[in-house]
């Protein structure tokens, strides 16, 4: 399946919206760090690259694993010149990036890959480098919210059921496949995660919520952290 036909050219109006706001926040959160070398980890098909600023664009790079979204990211940005594409983790440039996005990526992860991932970018990172991380919300109204919309889109994810949505409405806990890339959002717990990453010795400098600050948590798409290793 096209990746765009599930973010910024999904058939729901409301979908399409939110994708290209956590693009847009993504950009402006880039713009404000000021960096001097940027990886996109776990890039997709490369969509955030559409909208930062030109002057980042020659300071861009993108990690991709999955060798169908990699080939979708080359016909993506087919207009454009880019830089490097890295296929294989080990093979990232180490100790080179002042800033790292990796946006959507630790939901779909079991926590012994969510730990190789953070391994992985104490490597490949320089001294105070930036990271700025996205996950989906996917506990208490927004959880509702978001399932609803699925449903009626015919795009509902593995394991919605009535049991779960109950659970994620009141941040339940909700037992996740232990497989090493689960595509289903449902039982991933935003707060936990934020648990997770101080734990794993990560200070947060700011937070911010997408597609709508003001709501942060109550009704919203994506938290959007941003952080530094200690």
């Amino acid at each position: 399946m096209n990746y765009r036909s599930l973010t910024v050219s999904n058939k729901n109006l409301i979908k399409r919206y939110s994708h290209a706001k956590r693009f847009l926040l993504s950009a402006e959160l880039i713009d404000k760090y000021k960096p001097s070398k940027i990886l996109d980890y776990g890039a997709g098909d490369g969509e955030m690259f559409k909208y930062v600023k030109k002057n980042y664009k020659k300071k861009f790079f993108f990690y991709e694993p999955d060798k169908n979204m990699a080939n979708q990211l080359k016909l993506n940005l087919k207009k454009y010149k880019i830089n490097k594409i890295f296929y294989y983790s080990h093979k990232i440039y180490k100790n080179y990036f002042d800033l790292i996005c990796i946006n959507e990526v630790f939901e779909h992860l079991n926590l012994s890959n969510q730990k190789k991932v953070i391994k992985n970018l104490r490597k490949i990172s320089l001294k105070n480098c930036v990271y700025i991380i996205s996950v989906p919300i996917e506990v208490g109204i927004s959880s509702i919210l978001k399932n609803f919309v699925r449903m009626i889109t015919s795009q509902k994810h593995e394991n919605t059921n009535l049991e779960n949505l109950i659970k994620s409405f009141l941040y339940m806990k909700i037992e996740r496949p232990t497989k090493k890339y689960n595509k289903s959002h449902i039982g991933f717990n935003y707060m936990l995660f934020l648990k997770f990453l101080k734990n794993e010795n990560f200070k947060i400098i700011e937070i911010k919520y997408s597609p709508f600050h003001f709501f942060r948590g109550f009704i919203n798409s994506q938290i959007f952290i941003v952080a530094k290793l200690r």
